[in-house]
Formats: C-alpha cells, sequence, structure tokens
C-alpha cells in the first residue's frame, strides 16, 4: 500500500491516467455548496458514494442515516470516535480507510470512486489540491464558525466559543443535508439540539457564577482542553466551570498543576476508560476532592470527542453533565430515556451503551 500522499514518477503518471478515467465517469457536477471554509464547490446532483475522512462528519452521516453511503472512512476513527459507533452501523469495520485528518492516498481514494471526498477544516492544502486536479469534489467541515484563518486551525482562537460552536454545529448539520439531500432530517436534528439546550439552561438559569462547580476533563499524559475547546462550552452550559481555562487548546498540563486547580469534579472520555481506572485507583489524584468524594465520572458513549461537538454532545452530553453536577434539578430527566429517543430517531437504533 502507498504511504499517504507518497506518489513516485510511476505512480503519479497512473494517477494522470486513472483521473482521466474517472473523470470520464464522474457525474456531471450539478450545483455547488459553500463548505465552512468558505470555499465554492461543485457536487453532483446526487451524492451516493462518499469518502469521508472527517470523525465528526462521520458521525453525523450516521446520524442522517446514510451510512450506505459511506465507500471508504478516515483511519483514525476508532480513536476519534470510539468503537461504540460500530453499534450504530457496524459495516464501518469493513469500509477501506485511504486517508486521515492530516493525509490521503490519492490513488486509494480514485479506487472507490466516490461522488465526494469529505475532509477536516485542517486538512492539508497540498492534497485537497491533488484531489480536486483529479476530478475529485472535496468538502471541509468544521462544526465551528469563524473567519478562513481560524476556521481552517487545529487550535483555533475564539472570541466567543459558545457562539462559534453552535452556530457552527448548525452550519454543518445544514451543510450535511445539502450535500445529502437530506435536509428535513437536518432540520430536525437541529430543532432536536436547541430544544434540549434550552431544557438545561432553563433549569440552570438561577445557578450563580460563583456557586458553578470547578471540573477538569482528564485525558492520556495529563493532557486537557483549555480555551476554544468545546470543553469549556459543555462545562459552562452545564453549570460548571472548565478549570484549565486559562490555558489555549489541548495541552499538556502538570500533577502540580492539577493539585493546585483543584477540581470537584473530574470527567473521563469513555475512550479512555484506562485513564478513568488510573485516577480511582489513587496515589497523587487522592488529594483531589473530586476522587475523595467519589465524582470522577465516565462519559457515556453519546459525549463524543470534546474538542469539538457532535450533535449528541449538544443535545445529550450537556443534559447528561448537568445532572452529574446538579442532580436535584432534573431528578425528572431519564436519560436512557432520553438517549433512546435519540438514537432511535436519528441513527435509526435503540442506545445500548452505559450511562
Amino acid at each position: 500500500m502507498t504511504r499517504h500522499g507518497s506518489i513516485g514518477k510511476k505512480g503519479f503518471t497512473a494517477l494522470l491516467v486513472a483521473a482521466a478515467l474517472f473523470v470520464t465517469v464522474l457525474p456531471a457536477a450539478a450545483r455547488t455548496v459553500t463548505d465552512q471554509l468558505g470555499r465554492t464547490v461543485a457536487i453532483p446532483d446526487k451524492v451516493e458514494r462518499v469518502v469521508c475522512l472527517q470523525h465528526h462528519a462521520l458521525n453525523l452521516m450516521l446520524e442522517m442515516q446514510a451510512g450506505d453511503r459511506l465507500v471508504g472512512i478516515l483511519d483514525t476513527w476508532k480513536k476519534d470516535l470510539s468503537e461504540g459507533i460500530l453499534k450504530v452501523w457496524p459495516k464501518l469495520n469493513e469500509l477501506p480507510m485511504p486517508g486521515g485528518l492530516r493525509a490521503v492516498n490519492v490513488e486509494e481514494v480514485l479506487a472507490l470512486k466516490p461522488d465526494l471526498v469529505i475532509v477536516t477544516h485542517y486538512f492539508p492544502k497540498e492534497f485537497i489540491e491533488q484531489m480536486e486536479k483529479a476530478g475529485l469534489p472535496v468538502v471541509a467541515f468544521s462544526f465551528y464558525r469563524a473567519d478562513y484563518e481560524q476556521a481552517s486551525r487545529l487550535n483555533p482562537k475564539l472570541v466567543d466559543p459558545d457562539k462559534a460552536y453552535t452556530e457552527g454545529m448548525k452550519d454543518g448539520i445544514a451543510l450535511m443535508g445539502e450535500v445529502l439531500g437530506t435536509q428535513d432530517k437536518a432540520a430536525e436534528l437541529t430543532a432536536y439540539i436547541m430544544e434540549k439546550r434550552a431544557l438545561v439552561g432553563t433549569r440552570l438559569a438561577d445557578v450563580p457564577e460563583e456557586k458553578k462547580i470547578r471540573c477538569y476533563m482528564a485525558n492520556p499524559d495529563l493532557y486537557t482542553y483549555g480555551s476554544g475547546k468545546y470543553t469549556g462550552v459543555i462545562m459552562d452550559r452545564a453549570g460548571g466551570k472548565n478549570v484549565a481555562a486559562e490555558l489555549d487548546g489541548y495541552q499538556q498540563v502538570s500533577m502540580e498543576q492539577i493539585l493546585l486547580w483543584a477540581p470537584q469534579v473530574i470527567f473521563v472520555q469513555d475512550r479512555y476508560r484506562k485513564v478513568f481506572d488510573e485516577i480511582r485507583a489513587g496515589g497523587t489524584w487522592a488529594q483531589l476532592d473530586a476522587v475523595k468524594d467519589g465524582k470522577v465520572y465516565l462519559t457515556p458513549e453519546y459525549v463524543k470527542p470534546w474538542g469539538h461537538p457532535c450533535p449528541e454532545s449538544m443535545a445529550l452530553g450537556e443534559l447528561w453533565m448537568a445532572k452529574k453536577l446538579y442532580p436535584d434539578l432534573f431528578a425528572d430527566v431519564d436519560l436512557q430515556e432520553a438517549a433512546n429517543d435519540f438514537y432511535t430517531r436519528f441513527y435509526g437504533v435503540p442506545y445500548s451503551g452505559e450511562h
């Protein structure tokens, strides 16, 4: 297999030949869309074959119940989304993986004959250009709203992260609906998210700023999320306060710094269960009130990656976190019922994970 992005002289010649053959059978571009980098992209009227190299977009395609249109996916999907997503679409395990978040094997993508390729917002320009020259429409998703300079960064500097991610998620869902021709489902998903967010906001309206609970998000090797990431947004909306807000983006910290922050609650993503077990085992972590009080929580599968939000993070994750932080205010909320409703309505399967 050719390494991502590496094309020798013979390979390049083969690529040109393949591209020429491919373009002759590529459906004529019948419409244009504007992606989340502000690029105008010509795409076929009907998009039936998609190579998706962006994990949040992959997740969203499954929520649009368009898994059968996937012909290739990113090579890090298990790490980026967790293998729990296989409960939704088991066929992910069978799909080719011609690239990832930062590189792609163009020849392998061409062989899959996609109608378009989906990439992340910080995907290198040179690979986008290679695919476009080979006749492949490329659409970029970021799931946050910003100008091009910030929209194309892995760790953007966002003046108002809450607004940027909220509006960007709406934009991303609408774009996916437009690309797939599933506008009604996209509108339904956006309305659902905003309805659940309104519920959380109403219940927490009387919680004063000074009473918000100090929270920390624990990742492997003492990495955590600071400002500019969705972590701070979800914590704030759930009535918490990110103790790492002074940091920019995703950074490694020291145990001494965590002790100084003294979080009252620690969250660990379900994909990092080993970290969860290490913290609860004690050691230096045992000095923290969060550990002493048993307030170290493993997030459910539906609380997706925390750098950028996924729809169920907004619709279910914020509700789950708010109930963990303020159980009395959400005593009547049945999370199993809520998760089942979301998963059945959008993924087309019941929720079978933990809470």
